[in-house]
């Protein structure tokens, strides 16, 4: 029930930081520095009850409550996926045990792995909508993937085990970022986005892992072409540019939280 009860307060705290890095993610389109949400379209300032994730967006049939103007579904959608992934990363935790025991060291990771969640889900919409990722965002993103990996570093110490995988992190660094600058520059921005392999950076850190970063470019270029392939054939152009950031991030997430089982699958055992 205690687990149950987490999942919930989990779920409800992802779908408000959904709801948030929506918004986040216009106000960086629009360079919009105001205090209070207002509709993009008419200025209509939102009251409270208008900004109730998930339930306002039902209730208002994805709509302005005063021009009619249509939001999108993108706001749902990222409201309840970034719900599903803040309890996913509690559940699937590669610490877990140590997390639920309150180790201090733990925590501290954990929340900085949240804290760039949001980062990096802000990042995933603002690509989604407008295939651009904003550069100051990312330099955020690099900042909290450096703490986290200093924190796993004095970790280490602290247990006298090995400080650092530095042929990891480099193998990391290299198959993720450096490829993705080498195809940025080799292709003028044909093949990948300039801000790929920007966003490609914290990712790496995080993962520290030549194999966890080739996962990644195998599931995020995978999943490119499930989703994305059939959209360029109904619309027959062969030269459909994608966001390919949100790919990325989706992948990431996924190799993080599985990444016991994957090393362990290549012969590496349980980190």
């Amino acid at each position: 029930m205690e687990n149950i009860g987490a999942m919930i307060v989990l779920f409800v705290l992802g779908v408000i930081m959904g709801s948030f890095a929506c918004c986040q993610a216009w106000r960086l389109k629009r360079n919009d520095k105001s205090k209070r949400s207002h509709c993009m379209n008419c200025d209509y300032q939102l009251k409270w009850y208008d900004n109730i994730p998930i339930v306002s967006w039902l209730v208002l049939r994805g709509k302005c409550r005063k021009c009619g103007k249509q939001i999108g579904w993108m706001e749902l959608w990222a409201e309840i996926l970034t719900g599903a992934a803040f309890v996913a990363i509690w559940a699937f935790w590669p610490w877990r045990e140590a997390l639920l025991a309150l180790d201090v060291v733990e925590i501290v990771k954990y929340l900085l792995f949240m804290a760039n969640w949001v980062i990096l889900t802000i990042l995933l919409v603002h690509d989604a909508k407008w295939r651009e990722l904003p550069v100051r965002l990312m330099y955020v993103s690099w900042g909290l993937a450096g703490v986290f990996l200093a924190v796993i570093f004095g970790q280490n110490i602290a247990r006298g085990e090995q400080v650092v995988d530095l042929f990891g992190i480099l193998g990391a660094l290299a198959i993720l970022p450096a490829l993705y600058y080498l195809m940025y520059k080799r292709s003028d921005e044909k093949w990948v986005g300039g801000g790929d392999w920007m966003l490609c950076m914290p990712l790496a850190l995080m993962l520290g892992n030549f194999w966890l970063a080739l996962a990644v470019l195998f599931l995020a270029n995978m999943m490119g072409c499930v989703v994305m392939l059939p959209v360029a054939i109904a619309k027959k152009n062969r030269k459909l540019r994608i966001p390919f950031g949100p790919f990325l991030i989706v992948a990431f997430l996924v190799v993080f939280l599985l990444q016991a089982k994957i090393l362990h699958f290549v012969g590496f055992g349980v980190v």
